[in-house]
């Protein structure tokens, strides 16, 4: 596999890095901030998501590139082999809230854009922000249509609302989209039609009650499922028990490092249970945030479980990288392990999983 980071890409395996733009394309409040391509720790990205996409069904990868909150998010169409900038699309004017995600939600074998949105560019907090499943035409060329499924200035859905997921949280056989409010209700057939949405503590308790990437799995095997969350700007890592009549019991996992701003569930060890990835999104807000200065760790954390609960051994194989706010796990040299890859203020990295 190749990697894309930001607007460059490396090409495997020797790491030839290419460029995808030569400048940022925000027009959002990270070009007034002066984002450029190359910037300074106290400063932020433009390009908090990326993900790779044959949009145009050409049989060319394209990149997706999630811009600064609030701003768009841009399609680079893969030229083919030919040198230059790619040619930018785009996909939705507005994303709103830092833990977007591109994925199946419907089951129709295609990915969907989860962000919130708003109708109007120039407020992106407005009144009517929504949650958004945003998905190509059958003009991948044209705007993406956004099908919303909250109300109106719903939780989860302003530019830097922080905590988003999607999972079967009722077991229903349905993706559900979930925020560290609650979660929304996906109903039999998906339309524009609002979904039932059930508050509960997914997110920071006590404080501004945020989280990063969130993820639906059973973790104590007791049938139904429960909700992993992390703090990306203070100290905390969570699962959130599932109990009868849609109750919760959240558990701190770790507390022993900060910025958990990217959090990543997948089978390490291929052991047949989902164990998860995070470290320390470094310099977040520019070393504001607690524990900001401390070391850029990454660990993954082994599931397992004994009478019937759930139980973490963390293992650290990185001291000094870390996530930003969206890294991969994925088999990156083909050997059948699965590897990590993640970009941030620290740099790009591809740690490769070896055993012995």
């Amino acid at each position: 596999m190749d990697i894309a980071a930001g607007f460059v890409w490396y090409e495997a395996p020797d790491w030839k890095l290419h460029t995808i733009v030569t400048a940022p394309p925000s027009s959002g409040r990270g070009a007034e901030l002066g984002v450029p391509l190359h910037y300074n720790p106290k400063s932020y990205s433009n390009a908090f998501c990326n993900f790779a996409e044959d949009v145009n069904r050409d049989g060319w990868t394209d990149v997706i590139c999630v811009d600064f909150p609030g701003t768009p998010t841009w399609w680079f169409e893969n030229p083919k082999g030919a040198d230059g900038d790619w040619k930018k699309h785009l996909c939705t004017p507005v994303t709103n809230n830092e833990s977007p995600d591109f994925l199946d939600l419907d089951g129709d074998g295609k990915r969907e854009l989860i962000a919130g949105f708003s109708p109007d560019p120039k407020q992106s907090d407005g009144p009517d922000r929504q949650m958004a499943f945003i998905k190509p035409d059958a003009d991948p060329y044209q705007e993406w249509h956004r099908h919303a499924i909250s109300a109106k200035a719903g939780p989860g859905t302003k530019r830097y609302s922080h905590g988003l997921g999607v999972g079967d949280v009722n077991k229903d056989g349905r993706n559900d989209i979930v925020v560290a409010a609650g979660w929304w209700e996906a109903p039999e057939s998906l339309s524009d039609a609002e979904w039932k949405f059930h508050s509960a503590p997914f997110g920071e308790q006590g404080g501004e009650n945020r989280a990063a990437q969130m993820y639906v799995y059973d973790f104590d095997g007791d049938g139904d499922n429960d909700v992993l969350s992390s703090s990306p700007h203070a100290f905390g890592i969570w699962w959130h028990e599932q109990f009868p009549g849609d109750n919760w019991k959240t558990h701190e996992i770790d507390k022993s490092f900060s910025q958990t701003h990217g959090i990543c569930l997948a089978d390490i060890n291929g052991d047949g249970l989902m164990d998860f990835v995070t470290g320390k999104r470094w310099w977040a807000h520019g070393g504001n945030d607690p524990g900001g200065d401390q070391p850029a760790v990454f660990f993954w954390f082994e599931l397992q479980r004994k009478d019937g609960r759930p139980h973490w051994t963390r293992h650290q194989f990185d001291h000094d990288s870390g996530p930003g706010t969206q890294f991969q796990v994925a088999d990156v040299n083909g050997d059948k392990l699965l590897d990590v890859v993640s970009s941030n203020k620290k740099g790009v990295y591809y740690f490769e999983q070896v055993r012995e």
